[in-house]
Order: C-alpha cells, then sequence, then structure tokens
C-alpha cells in the first residue's frame, strides 16, 4: 500500500522546551533521532555541489551541541573559534577536513553565497521539522502499543515508508503524521470486526393488519 507524502509544518519550539524534551527521552531513542538527523543533512548536501577554493567539499560529519545552552559543559567549534549550535565537518578532494558553522561555508572554504544561503534555508526546514518532532512526544503523539505491535509484523505491506520509520516505532517514536495517519487506517481495517446484530427490526404491519387491528373501534 503507498504511504501519502508528507507535508512539511512549520513548528519551533523554545530552547528550554526543546532541552526539556530532548532530555527526557531514552539514550535509544536519542540515537534513532540522531541517526535520521544525519540522514537529511546528508542527503540535503548531496543535492547540492560545493565548490570552493577550487576543490570539491562534501559533508562527512554533522554534529549538534545539545549543551549549547550551558556554557559549562563541552562545547563545539568552528575552526576560527565560534562556539556553535551545530556544526558542520567537510572534507575536499585532497582529504583536508574543516569544520563549520552552516554561516561559514562562504567565508572559510569560498562557497559562492548563493549556495551558502539556500544551505541556510534548507537546514533552517530540517530544523523546524525536529521541532515538530519533539512537540509531537511533548504531547505523547503516536501509535499505541497494539498498532506498533501490528505495524511491526506488517511493515512490509507499507511501501516507499520514509527510512526512519520502522526504527521510531520500535523506539516508540511518532512516525511522521501523514505515516502514521496510513498506518492507523489500515490497522482499523485489518482488525475490524462487524458487531452481530442484537436488536431485529420489526416488521410493518400490512394494510389488512391495521383494518383488523382498529375494526372494532
Amino acid at each position: 500500500m503507498p504511504v501519502t507524502k508528507q507535508k512539511t509544518k512549520k513548528v519551533s519550539l523554545t530552547k528550554q522546551r526543546r532541552a526539556e524534551t530532548w532530555h527526557q527521552l531514552t539514550s535509544e531513542q536519542q540515537a534513532a533521532i540522531q541517526k535520521h538527523i544525519r540522514y537529511q543533512q546528508t542527503s540535503l548536501f548531496m543535492n547540492h555541489e560545493l565548490v570552493g577554493h577550487g576543490r570539491h567539499w562534501s559533508l562527512v560529519a554533522y554534529h549538534e551541541n545539545f549543551n549549547y545552552e550551558d556554557t559549562h559543559k563541552p562545547q563545539l567549534y568552528c575552526d576560527c573559534g565560534r562556539r556553535l549550535k551545530y556544526q558542520y565537518v567537510l572534507a575536499n578532494d585532497l582529504g583536508e577536513e574543516i569544520k563549520l558553522g552552516i554561516t561559514h561555508f562562504a567565508d572559510h572554504i569560498g562557497i559562492p553565497e548563493p549556495v551558502a544561503r539556500q544551505l541556510q534555508t534548507e537546514i533552517h526546514q530540517l530544523n523546524f521539522g525536529l521541532d515538530e518532532l519533539l512537540q509531537r512526544i511533548r504531547r505523547h503523539a503516536g501509535l499505541n502499543q497494539e498498532m506498533r505491535h501490528w505495524f511491526i509484523d506488517h511493515q512490509t505491506a507499507f511501501k516507499n515508508l520514509p527510512p526512519q520509520t520502522v526504527e521510531f516505532i520500535l523506539q516508540n517514536l511518532p512516525p511522521e503524521r501523514e505515516v502514521q495517519a496510513d498506518i492507523v487506517r489500515e490497522f482499523k481495517k485489518a482488525t475490524y470486526v462487524k458487531k452481530p446484530r442484537t436488536h431485529h427490526k420489526k416488521s410493518k404491519l400490512d394494510k389488512n393488519a391495521w383494518q383488523e387491528l382498529f375494526r372494532d373501534i
């Protein structure tokens, strides 16, 4: 069965709520989300040709600084020394690596400004997607236990699932809204049991019966 295409919904959490929600997750849930983010970031960079200072650059690692609001804990930095919330590790065709913030691509490795700006826009959209996920976690959205077990047993029936779907459901994380709606719909169809009729509809009296009933009135 085909899966409905996801629609991006713009959600932005406060820094405090984002941190609170993240630290309430299990280590397995955090790992599943981080794996999903790395996949998204890698896919995004593969869609752009990054050429700067005569070299081709590619993304080799992506890190998010979950201690950004607490400067007393370990931090992530750009190679120029600036503290970062999101760190991108790029390598060129000579094997040289550099650690950057997204706003430093043009400054440090000569990526053209229009390309750098487009990357920034698309990365911001990914961040909104992460906030939407965390918001849904805060609201306890997701499949119930029975639906999760049913999906794991029938996952091959769902075509073109986003790559993180199975792992998210295994870790009790909510899948994308449209994917969840498809799963719930198919679950209800597969498990529906028609209720037996407990009351019989009263038959109508025909014309002669009515006449006999009121004959002596």
